[in-house]
């Protein structure tokens, strides 16, 4: 079952089919009912959500003159936008089999028509599977990518992050910092209070650390009770001043809560990225200062400044 929630600004109505029928919008001509049949086929070629769309606005132009198109789905916290937003806006909740879709709206200078507007549900119930399929490959895809405990990215996540961050500094001539933290005696941890309070405690250090990232920064679990910070647009003193902020508010948990018996810190690792260096040196480099701090007494920040 096929809904689609439609509003303007003068009406509001449901329309519900088992099947796809197209609906004219006066007389057809054979180029327009050629552009109906070939829709489904072309939108089947992508199973991007952002390229899907691309295609729908590029095919149903010439049957519908819209000047802007603008999808979002809350849940996945995805926002799309394509042209210019005009006065005169269609707006459809889309939903199939009780699954919700997102929104999807439709502007331009001038009313749309009811014969438009007919024409328009019918143009989306030839996306609205193709638009399912998209939004599930792409939750397939971020579940291969994220840590089911702490919901952060994972190891092949960062793999996939740090090669695309260092390609962009090295051509752009901007300076990235890399962390690697771990938890201090967290075996201890999981050895005397157990694997639940000790996932309790891995869970609420990714929480703390990310709260104290800036939107622009990259945290991943990469493994254990180690994690991964890229810190983009960082130079060595920027990213010192940002592990010792983690550092701390890592170290401030066990005075947040009374009921733990036992004390949280971190000791970090930090690198800098030199001119024509690699992601496996650039980790390397970092988990050997990790490696110092560990040895120098934990709880502590160490810089690597080797040089390429």
């Amino acid at each position: 079952m096929v809904h689609l929630l439609h509003s303007d600004t003068t009406n509001l109505r449901r329309l519900e089919q088992n099947t796809v029928s197209v609906i004219q919008a006066g007389p057809i001509s054979a180029e327009r009912d050629d552009a109906l049949a070939k829709l489904p086929l072309i939108l089947q070629t992508s199973l991007d959500t952002r390229q899907l769309l691309r295609l729908f606005d590029e095919q149903i132009k010439p049957l519908l003159a819209h000047n802007g198109l603008q999808f979002t789905h809350p849940d996945n916290k995805f926002e799309f936008r394509l042209g210019n937003n005009r006065h005169h806006k269609c707006n459809y909740q889309l939903e199939i089999d009780q699954e919700y879709l997102g929104q999807l709206t439709f502007s331009r200078a001038y009313r749309f028509s009811d014969n438009e507007i007919r024409l328009l549900e019918d143009l989306l119930c030839k996306l609205i599977y193709p638009l399912r399929n998209s939004l599930q490959y792409a939750r397939a895809l971020d579940a291969a990518l994220t840590d089911t405990l702490t919901q952060l990215p994972n190891r092949q996540a960062y793999k996939n992050t740090i090669e695309r961050e260092i390609d962009l500094a090295h051509r752009l001539r901007l300076p990235l910092s890399l962390l690697v933290l771990d938890i201090d005696y967290f075996k201890n941890i999981n050895d005397s209070f157990g694997h639940q309070v000790g996932d309790e405690t891995l869970c609420r250090v990714a929480d703390t650390l990310l709260a104290s990232l800036r939107r622009s920064d990259a945290l991943f679990r990469i493994g254990g009770e180690e994690f991964a910070i890229v810190l983009s647009h960082s130079h060595h003193e920027a990213a010192l001043l940002a592990a010792e902020r983690l550092r701390t508010a890592i170290y401030e948990l066990n005075q947040s809560n009374t009921d733990q018996k036992f004390p949280i810190s971190i000791s970090i690792g930090l690198a800098e990225l030199c001119v024509g260096e690699s992601a496996d040196s650039l980790f390397l480099k970092a988990d050997e200062a990790l490696y110092q701090a560990k040895f120098a007494g934990r709880n502590q920040v160490v810089t690597s400044r080797v040089t390429a």
